[in-house]
Order: structure tokens, then C-alpha cells, then sequence
């Protein structure tokens, strides 16, 4: 019997091609890193906010502020024209190749991340942040930051969870910390 070009190749050659098949396959589909920063001085529960009106909201924005608004009145908190407490929220979204800060490497605001192994598109870095502010004297009831890079998902597709992970610690702040969770990044 004669064996034909494609018959030798054999085990080798079907190993190394799943292999290079599942390097393409996980550039994407890794796990997600949420990176998270909170810090807090009491444990607010049940208590009136406002929110200040802004002349320009993004889309990302809105449904930022919506989400953290919805998850803060299923934790009793309720909202007013005028109240004890302030509430902020932040989104924004920027070429995650571009460092933020005055530092390189891990000091550095936000430093800039590098492409993943055949990874065919460029990341995205996500940030969300929330800060209780009590109006009175002005201090930081919670804040919680967190970020995450993405180079398929939309914003508005993470916003939902990276505002779940930055009310998680709401009255139990746990400071700096990540967490990898499993999806598309």
C-alpha cells in the first residue's frame, strides 16, 4: 500500500495544527481581569443621594449611572433633589496601549498593556467609578474604581458587570484587589 503525502504527515502535523488552533482561539477568549480599587468610612445604608446634573452624558454614561442607580435602590438607598449624600459616576473608555500617570510599569495611573499572542485586535481599557460623597463636610462615604481591558466587548455590554464588582464592597471596602472571571475579552 502507498502512502500519499497527507498520510505522512501524521500525529505531528494534526498536533500542531490543534495547537495553533487553540493559540488563535484563546487570544480572545481568555479570562477577563477586573481590576478594582475601593476605600470607604462607613457603612451607609438605606440613605437619601443626589446626583448632580451634567450638561453633556455620554451614552456609556447613562447607562452607567442608570445601572449604579437601579443596584443602589435595591440596597435602600433612595434618591432626592436634595439629600445628605452626593453620588458621581464616571465611564470612561481609551486605547488601552496608551499609559495613564506620570510612571511607567505598575505605578503608573493606568499603565498601558500589550497585545496578547495573535490577538487581531487592539484592547480597549474600561473604567467605572463611584463615589458617595456626604455633603456636609465633604467626605468620601465609598469610592470604588474599576477597570477592565476589552478588545471585542462593547462598553455597554461591561458595564453591567464592572458595575456589579464596584458595589460589591459598598460598606465593606477591601482596597485594592482584581478579579478574573471567564468571557470574551
Amino acid at each position: 500500500m502507498m502512502r500519499t503525502g497527507a498520510d505522512k504527515a501524521g500525529p505531528m502535523q494534526r498536533l500542531l495544527c490543534a495547537l495553533g488552533i487553540s493559540l488563535l482561539v484563546s487570544a480572545c477568549s481568555s479570562g477577563v481581569e477586573t481590576r478594582v480599587q475601593t476605600a470607604g468610612v462607613s457603612s451607609p445604608v438605606g440613605q437619601t443621594y443626589m446626583v448632580a446634573a451634567t450638561e453633556y452624558e455620554s451614552p456609556g454614561l447613562k447607562i452607567a449611572q442608570g445601572l449604579v442607580e437601579s443596584a443602589l435602590t435595591s440596597r435602600g438607598f433612595v434618591r432626592a433633589d436634595t439629600a445628605p449624600l452626593h453620588l458621581q459616576v464616571t465611564v470612561d473608555s481609551r486605547d488601552a496601549s496608551l499609559a495613564l500617570g506620570s510612571t511607567t510599569g505598575q505605578q503608573s495611573l493606568s499603565p498601558a498593556k500589550l497585545r496578547k499572542p495573535l490577538q487581531n485586535c487592539a484592547d480597549k481599557e474600561f473604567r467605572v467609578g463611584i463615589t458617595l460623597t456626604r455633603v456636609a463636610d465633604g467626605s468620601e462615604i465609598y469610592r470604588s474604581r474599576v477597570s477592565e481591558y476589552h478588545c471585542k466587548l462593547a462598553l455597554a455590554d461591561a458595564l453591567p458587570i464592572m458595575i456589579d464588582t464596584a458595589l460589591a464592597d459598598l460598606g465593606k471596602p477591601r482596597g485594592r484587589y482584581s478579579v478574573l472571571r471567564s468571557g470574551i475579552e
